[in-house]
């Protein structure tokens, strides 16, 4: 089917809404009304309220992608290996050093969204983009429903396919997961099971820009040579099963009930001590496949015939903690909680037949003070330190503090967070053997401090971070592609200012990030990444709201790293420069009841403008393509 006809059936069902569906005055009571929505926060089962994902403004953006960060490195093609040029939108790393390239399209405990709804709720999306026989295609579900006022279930599903714009570059994944929640008044629960499956053929990037700087008369980009001449492929999975459950032990109080004008009262449960658990297991392998030897692209080959890398880690982890309720004492009101998690590690790499295993187990303590109900003041400190294991040693101090003020008619928010830590490196960093790659180092830990402030009026858009960090005896991957310590710090200072402005039906929304980096050798970045998008919104007949934009993406050049397939790690290179090239979409949203569509030409300017569009050093983003996407929500 081609995109004519995608984009005619598309349009067909959603004009159809416009007959099909109630008016506007039977469907008063929005989702919001009925349906809530949280994430969890950190290991104890904390919560944080988000909104139902029901906003159509800048829906073009809802790609794993463009969600990611505004300015990325990837090998241009949906469910590719990623990475975010900016550095503090980078996540943690991950024991698993082979994961952190897909954090991105993982479903897992930190990506969940649970739910509580007074009548089922279920979602469809549909995304796809790209010429006709090179498409990448999204489709996701959602169906969660309460059996009672306290227990809800669901389940989610998604799938992408993407063929890709370019040789050797076809890569699919699928996660799906099963969750649930309880809320009872003293036990509380909070459980999932996802599960991540990703494939991608690797290609080695373009063999020479000129084929996208001045293309040869009837090129198609299938036929730009690429640097790998064999099939190889990468896959990477993870299993993930997440259960936290609490029980509070506390009192009963009356209270005047505040929806009745009589003397009448209700009563409310107040907690005092929580006692609370929380196991996870993580199930995580990355492979790498190359059916004959590819002849030019690698330095070594170990095993002469074929290649078959193996990598795993399997990690349980038990985190005990006691709590006394921040709500108990209505004069000095503030939380407390100690804490104890055991974590059992085991590791593995297999090279052809040759297996290694090695298990791990470490023990950590650790207190929080907090107080986080309110609005107008919270903070929360928190210490741990190892004391059993080979990450013994390994410590963390952390705080944040902040709040909302008053200031004449306005209102300011104002926060600032820190950290010292001490990290063993991974033991993959220390201890690896493939058929490309192998080595064996005794890395020092990594010492980091942390210090950032946000400011920011809600009221008037704007939003400023300042982050500077300090990283002692920093770990990554030299022009060689193997692990190197560097010995000194590096220092990484952050400006991110958001400021949008709205006149009418127009508005302009502004993302400037300054950054920088005292060792670019160490962890090369670009001094300056912007988003801007300008976009036209209004509202049509009284049911069908529109937006209608342009976006630009653009960082300055700087020798970005380079991406090594078989071992899935972003490196650094002083071969090339990438950047100083815009990124051009023009898009339309539409919003229609339950129903969000989008239309968006993607790097239109790739049209009429010259230039190296590399993401990262022989990778090309994709040309101008077409792009399109919708979801349809049901809720009764």
């Amino acid at each position: 089917m081609n995109k004519r006809n995608i984009l005619s059936i598309v349009l067909f069902v959603f004009i159809g809404n416009i007959y099909a569906q109630e008016s506007d005055s039977d469907t008063a009571v929005v989702v919001d009304q009925f349906v809530k929505t949280w994430r969890i926060l950190d290991k104890f089962g904390s919560v944080d309220s988000i909104p139902v994902d029901t906003f159509f403004i800048n829906f073009q953006k809802i790609n794993a992608i463009d969600k990611f960060s505004i300015s990325n490195s990837f090998n241009g093609n949906l469910c590719s290996p990623l990475q975010s040029k900016l550095y503090f939108d980078r996540p943690e790393a991950n024991p698993f050093i082979f994961a952190n390239a897909y954090y991105p399209y993982m479903m897992q405990i930190s990506s969940a969204t649970f739910y509580n709804t007074k009548t089922p709720f279920s979602s469809i999306k549909y995304l796809s983009g790209g010429t006709t026989n090179n498409k990448e295609d999204q489709i996701a579900f959602l169906f969660t429903a309460n059996a009672n006022k306290k227990l809800n279930f669901g389940v989610t599903l998604d799938y992408i396919f993407a063929r890709g714009e370019y040789d050797k570059q076809n890569a699919k994944r699928f996660a799906g997961s099963l969750f649930g929640s309880y809320n009872g008044k003293r036990y509380s629960a909070t459980g999932l099971i996802s599960t991540n499956t990703l494939n991608n053929y690797e290609n080695g990037g373009i063999t020479d820009p000129s084929y996208i700087i001045d293309p040869p008369f009837g090129y198609k980009t299938l036929t730009i040579p690429v640097r790998m001449s064999v099939d190889a492929l990468s896959t990477f999975s993870q299993l993930q099963f997440y259960y936290n459950h609490q029980y509070s032990l506390g009192f009963e109080k009356k209270l005047k009930n505040p929806k009745d004008d009589k003397d009448t009262t209700i009563t409310e449960f107040v907690p005092v001590t929580r006692f609370a658990h929380t196991i996870k297991y993580d199930n995580l392998q990355k492979r790498y496949f190359e059916k004959t030897l590819e002849p030019k692209f690698y330095k070594n080959s170990y095993f002469p015939i074929e290649t078959r890398d193996t990598a795993a880690l399997q990690i349980l982890t038990n985190t005990f903690s006691i709590s006394l309720a921040e709500e108990f004492n209505k004069w000095a009101k503030f939380g407390l909680t100690a804490y104890l998690e055991n974590e059992v590690e085991k590791f593995n790499f297999q090279v052809d037949t040759i297996l290694n295993n090695k298990f791990e187990s470490n023990t950590k303590v650790g207190g929080i003070l907090s107080k986080e109900l309110g609005q107008k003041f919270k903070y929360k400190f928190l210490g741990e330190i190892d004391l059993l294991g080979y990450k013994v040693g390994d410590f963390l101090l952390s705080g944040n503090v902040g709040g909302f003020f008053k200031l004449w008619n306005d209102t300011i928010a104002l926060e600032a967070k820190g950290f010292i830590r001490n990290d063993e490196p991974s033991y993959f960093l220390n201890n690896y053997y493939s058929n490309h790659f192998k080595w064996k180092n005794d890395f020092s830990k990594i010492f980091r401090t942390h210090v950032s402030g946000n400011f920011s009026l809600p009221k008037r858009n704007l939003n400023l971070n300042v982050s500077v960090e300090n990283i002692g005896n920093q770990i990554y991957f030299n022009t060689d592609t193997l692990p190197a310590q560097f010995a000194g710090s590096v220092q990484v200072i952050a400006a991110n200012l958001k400021w949008d402005f709205h006149v009418g039906k127009f508005a302009l929304e502004n993302n400037v990030v300054y950054q920088l980096s005292s060792n670019q050798d160490v962890i090369p970045l670009p001094t300056l990444a912007l988003y801007h998008n300008l976009y036209f919104h209004d509202k049509w007949f009284d049911v069908l709201s529109i937006q209608l934009g342009v976006d630009v993406r653009y960082h300055t050049a700087y020798y970005a790293p380079a991406y090594m397939p078989a071992i899935g790690q972003f490196y650094t290179q002083k071969e090339m420069k990438i950047g100083n090239y815009p990124v051009l979409n023009v898009y339309a949203n539409f919003h229609l009841k339950r129903t969000r569509f989008f239309a968006e030409y993607y790097h239109v300017n790739q049209l009429f403008m010259k230039g190296v569009y590399y993401s990262m050093p022989y990778y090309p983003i994709n040309p101008a393509i077409f792009k399109m996407g919708l979801t349809w929500n049901f809720y009764d």
